[in-house]
């Protein structure tokens, strides 16, 4: 039966649905088996539970029903014992009960001499008067389990009819659902897909049919339907469009100046463009051997590398043609097949203005040569004294700022240094009107309480004043002495940046904000304070400068970090934030944003110079509009040594200072 029969069938009737056959095949063999387990799980349990009957109903008649056969035999009431046991015998799971009795046996039921299940027991009389126990005789409990066996094989059966009826019944269901849900469409994609013509001009799309209630529209094979639809549209546009490429190809062919060519194995042209045909005088009608052809014949290079038979690029030649000299750039395709090689396709693109412009060039270059390099001299001299101007500048944009430090600091100092000439004032008043009442003998204890109290209110107020301005002079002293030196030593970042946002008080208050320093303090380095204290000084700065315009609540968090080897200084504030296209112009010299409003540009480009050439580290720049800043500085705890800074540490003594 061939393929299309097979589809077809499929098409038309369930059955051969090769998918669907499978898939009932392997539904009737997983249901079957999963029936076959619960079934043997629902058989176990019967019997377990069939059996657990059996010995409740035993023990029912040894425990319950055995005392009052023993009271039957005790009064010798045969009649009422049998009596008894014809009516226990019509218990379930009781086939046959027996009583020995005095070489009298009493039974009921039929004994069973195959399978059964088997129970004795004496029956024991208890004499009401002396409560002695009296044994009378035995009773016999069989129980046949055949029928036990017989009930549960027959509910094993039915059940397992029922199953299979049941299995078959919701199996050929499923078929005829699946058959017209799914083969059908799939068979009918597929037609659709047979019947598919790319070059007809027109096709129908493909729709397929729906069912209702059991099939939905817009599901998976409506989704396949209509992609099949968009990849046919698109194959016939794209036969279409390589239909249309043909004939571009073939024009451009016959438009192009370039040379199109083509040979066979034995180097004989088989095709080439109109413009090539018409330069080399040839015909393609009758193929000639590149070889054979005139203008070719002294091109050795072309001729060499079409004899290697392999493919080859920017083989340049120059060509007499109607006499003139052309120059063109040969490029070949070797192509290959099971024989072996069978000719190459190639191009030959003309240069020959390109080859008279190279050689004005090269007269050219040869009278630039001085030129360039007399104006390279010049521009290196110029370079030079932009240098010098810049770290001119540099150094000016440091001075500056330390006198702006220094005149902050002076007049932060100017308040408590007041504060303690008032105090003082205060304690001399106290001091001479309490000597004056003391010579007069006017002096009470009051008075004299409360001008003890001035004097050491004073007193506290003046010595609390004089350390605050010491503590500021300290600061400031060590922030100075570190701003304008480079000298390496160890210290402590925390204890030094500490230092450092005290003296930088008076510019913070002016925002206000206070800039908090956290890290662990004992953490060593091994660099440059000087410079790392002129970094933050610039950083925080800036910050008050650009950043808090506008901003209620400010703050800078700096942050130091111990890595073992490396040591990051985070500096955060919730300012303002910068642009993202801003990121790298913030450190080019002379950009500032205040300018003509005291700001020079230099402090970033400073703070970037510095980090990288003095401390050896490296500067990681986070920012965004309203995000405020986060500056990373990675920083070796152990400064490497350079001749810069051999050259300070020789002239500070070689001193290095904790």
């Amino acid at each position: 039966m061939g393929k299309l029969q097979k589809f077809e069938q499929g098409l038309s009737h369930p059955l051969f649905s090769i998918v669907g056959r499978r898939i009932i095949l392997l539904m009737v063999l997983l249901s079957g088996v999963f029936t076959i387990m619960t079934t043997l799980l629902q058989l176990s349990w019967d019997y377990e539970e069939a059996f657990n009957n059996v010995d409740k109903r035993q023990y029912e008649i040894k425990n319950v029903h055995a005392d009052l056969l023993a009271s039957s035999l005790w009064v010798f009431d045969l009649v009422s014992a049998q009596n008894r046991l014809n009516g226990l015998v019509n218990l379930p799971y009781i086939d046959y009960l027996s009583v020995e009795f005095d070489e009298v046996v009493l039974d009921a039921g039929q004994p069973n001499t195959q399978s059964t299940v088997t129970s004795e027991t004496v029956l024991t009389y208890v004499h009401p008067d002396t409560e002695r126990r009296i044994e009378l005789g035995v009773l016999k409990i069989e129980s046949d389990t055949q029928k036990i066996y017989d009930v549960l094989l027959q509910q094993f059966l039915v059940t397992l009819l029922l199953n299979g009826v049941k299995t078959l019944i919701v199996c050929a269901l499923i078929l005829w659902v699946f058959h017209q849900s799914v083969s059908q469409r799939v068979f009918a994609i597929a037609k659709h897909l047979r019947q598919f013509d790319p070059l007809a001009p027109t096709h129908e799309p493909l729709n397929l049919k729906h069912r209702k209630f059991i099939m939905e529209k817009n599901d998976e094979l409506d989704w396949l339907a209509d992609e099949t639809n968009k990849i046919t549209l698109r194959i016939s546009n794209l036969y279409q469009n390589i239909i249309l490429e043909q004939q571009r190809l073939a024009d451009f062919t016959n438009a192009a100046s370039d040379w199109l060519w083509e040979t066979d194995a034995t180097q004989r042209l088989t095709f080439c463009s109109e413009a090539m045909q018409s330069a080399l005088a040839i015909s393609i009608e009758s193929p000639t051997k590149i070889k054979a052809v005139p203008a070719l014949i002294h091109c050795a290079s072309l001729l060499n590398k079409m004899d290697a038979c392999e493919s080859f690029t920017m083989c340049e030649e120059h060509i007499t043609l109607d006499g003139n000299t052309h120059y063109f750039v040969f490029q070949g395709v070797a192509h290959f097949n099971g024989q072996g090689f069978v000719g190459f396709r190639g191009t030959a693109i003309d240069i020959t203005e390109l080859k008279q412009t190279q050689f004005e060039l090269e007269k050219l270059n040869q009278t630039l040569e001085a030129t360039v390099e007399t104006r390279t001299q010049d521009l290196e001299h110029s370079m030079a004294h932009l240098k010098a101007a810049q770290n001119q500048l540099v150094e000016s944009e440091k001075l500056a700022a330390l006198g702006r430090l220094v005149a902050g600091v002076a007049h932060e100092v100017n308040t408590p240094l007041g504060i303690a000439v008032t105090a003082n004032s205060v304690i001399k008043e106290a001091v001479s009107r309490l000597n004056t009442a003391f010579e007069q003998q006017t002096l009470t204890s009051q008075q004299y309480t409360e001008w003890m109290q001035q004097i050491t209110d004073g007193t506290g107020m003046l010595e609390n004043n004089l350390n605050r301005a010491a503590r500021l002079i300290r600061d400031f002293k060590q922030t100075a002495v570190d701003q304008v030196s480079e000298s390496r030593s160890q210290f402590r970042p925390v204890q030094t940046l500490d230092a450092l946002v005290g003296s930088l008080h008076p510019e913070t208050k002016k925002v206000p904000v206070t800039p908090v320093v956290e890290g662990d303090a004992e953490l060593l380095m091994n660099s440059l304070p000087g410079v790392l204290t002129q970094v933050i000084s610039n950083l925080v700065m800036n910050s008050v400068r650009h950043a808090f315009e506008g901003v209620s609540n400010p703050n800078i968090h700096i942050k130091v970090i111990d890595h073992n080897d490396e040591v990051d200084i985070v500096y955060t504030d919730n300012g303002v934030g910068v642009p993202p296209d801003l990121h790298q112009r913030i450190f080019e010299p002379f950009y500032t944003s205040k300018r003509g409003k005291g700001g020079s540009g230099l402090g970033l480009n400073l703070v970037f110079n510095l980090v990288y050439q003095k401390l050896q580290g490296q500067l990681k720049f986070d920012s965004d509009v309203n995000q405020g800043v986060a500056v990373t500085l990675t920083l070796p705890k152990f400064l490497q040594a350079s001749p810069h800074l051999e050259d300070t540490e020789t002239k500070n003594g070689g001193a290095v200072n904790e």
